[in-house]
């Protein structure tokens, strides 16, 4: 089988995990998300909830950021890093096809010509509800959440990349699960895929 990745942004509720989580059963490779943490904790020698609580987080502008002793970087940036080297050492030295969920996959890995790179939105009514069904909590709560999380993540990857969060250039394709089931938008990324792959 040629090799398949799909690399996934996301705003805060559109559903975006759901689809990597289908498009991975679909293809039958693994997915990369939350399942990278384990690996990078073990190459990096890092406690898992310390990679979590670093996962995916911008330098905060607001204070100095936690440095690594004897190192001129902080571990926000480290643990970014080690994440980026597992992607491409799967990508590219391994040949593996994987679907991976952040963590700036759609520009670490662009030199890549088997990457399929989709931003993943919805309208806030649906996203809304999605998080409060998800999470149980009303709907200001909710809107909060998604608020604080799509600022943590264009930040994050503003930070690291050129292309910018959410902004349609950066991606093969973007995509609203407004009023469509999510299993529906899977499969209008796998023609997209077929198609490129072919």
């Amino acid at each position: 089988m040629k090799q398949v990745i799909i690399a996934i942004g996301r705003e805060f509720g559109s559903g975006g995990h759901i689809i990597a989580q289908k498009l991975a059963e679909h293809y039958n490779i693994p997915l990369y998300h939350k399942e990278l943490l384990s690996q990078v904790a073990k190459d990096g020698g890092y406690s898992e909830e310390m990679i979590e609580r670093y996962d995916e987080r911008p330098i905060s502008l607001s204070f100095m950021p936690m440095p690594i002793v004897g190192s001129a970087i902080s571990i926000e940036q480290d643990v970014a890093i080690k994440q980026f080297e597992f992607l491409r050492k799967k990508a590219n030295d391994e040949k593996e096809s994987f679907v991976v969920v952040g963590r700036c996959a759609d520009e670490i890995l662009a030199d890549n010509e088997n990457m399929t790179s989709v931003f993943v939105t919805s309208d806030k009514e649906n996203k809304m509800k999605r998080v409060m069904e998800r999470e149980g909590i009303d709907e200001k709560a909710a809107l909060l959440k998604m608020k604080k999380m799509d600022k943590v993540r264009k930040t994050y990857h503003n930070f690291y990349c050129e292309n910018k969060w959410g902004d349609s250039r950066g991606y093969d394709l973007c995509i609203c699960t407004g009023n469509i089931p999510l299993e529906n938008v899977a499969d209008v990324i796998i023609q997209y895929v077929d198609a490129k792959s072919k």
